[in-house]
C-alpha cells in the first residue's frame, strides 16, 4: 500500500516518443489504456477525393507522442507496441517543458491553419514577434512568408520542432 501511494506522488514530466510510421493515434489509445497519460496533437483538414470531401484528423507532428510519466513508468511506456523511443537530446531523455505541451493545445483548440517545419538554422531571415490579443496573447515567435500570407512560427526547442501558425497581422507587434 505504501508503494502505491509513494507512486501517485512520483514527480511526472512531460516527454516525447518517437512511434512507428502513422501509428500515432493508436500508440496513444494503448498508453491510455494502460493508464499512462498521453497526448497527440491532431489538426483537422479537409480532404477531397473524386467523389467527396471528408474532414479528417492528422497528427500535427507526424511521429511523436507526447507523454506525462514518472520515471517508474518508463519501462511500461517503452514496452507499448508501436513506440520506438524516447526522443533524446545530449544523449538524455529530452524532457518537454509544460508550456510547451500547452501551447499546442491553445493552438490546436484555436484550429489555426498550420504547418510544421524543422527549427531554422538562422532566425535572422524572419522578424521576431509578440502575439498582442486572444488566447496567444504574449507568446513570441518569428515570421516567415507564405504564399497565402504570414505565419507566425513558434518553436518547440525540446524536440527540435516548430509550427508555424497563420495569424492576422493586426495581432501582431515587432520585438528588438
Amino acid at each position: 500500500m505504501d508503494t502505491i501511494a509513494l507512486n501517485k506522488n512520483e514527480l511526472k514530466n512531460w516527454f516525447a516518443l518517437y512511434v512507428s510510421s502513422r501509428a500515432e493515434k493508436k500508440v496513444m489509445e494503448s498508453l491510455l489504456l494502460k493508464g499512462i497519460h498521453s497526448y497527440v496533437p491532431l489538426v483537422k483538414t479537409i480532404r477531397q477525393w473524386s467523389d467527396r470531401k471528408k474532414i479528417v484528423e492528422f497528427p500535427l507532428l507526424n511521429g511523436y507522442v507526447f507523454v506525462y510519466i514518472s520515471d517508474s513508468e518508463m519501462e511500461l511506456t517503452l514496452q507499448t507496441k508501436g513506440v520506438v523511443s524516447f526522443v533524446r537530446s545530449e544523449g538524455k531523455k529530452a524532457m518537454i517543458r509544460a508550456f510547451e505541451i500547452d501551447r499546442l493545445k491553445q493552438l490546436v483548440a484555436l484550429g489555426y491553419q498550420m504547418e510544421v517545419g524543422g527549427i531554422k538554422q538562422n532566425y535572422n531571415q524572419g522578424d521576431k514577434v509578440k502575439i498582442i490579443s486572444g488566447v496567444l496573447k504574449n507568446i513570441e515567435g518569428f515570421v516567415t512568408e507564405n504564399r497565402d500570407g504570414r505565419f507566425i512560427e513558434i518553436v518547440l526547442e525540446s524536440i527540435g520542432q516548430s509550427i508555424k501558425v497563420k495569424l492576422p497581422e493586426e495581432i501582431l507587434i515587432p520585438v528588438k
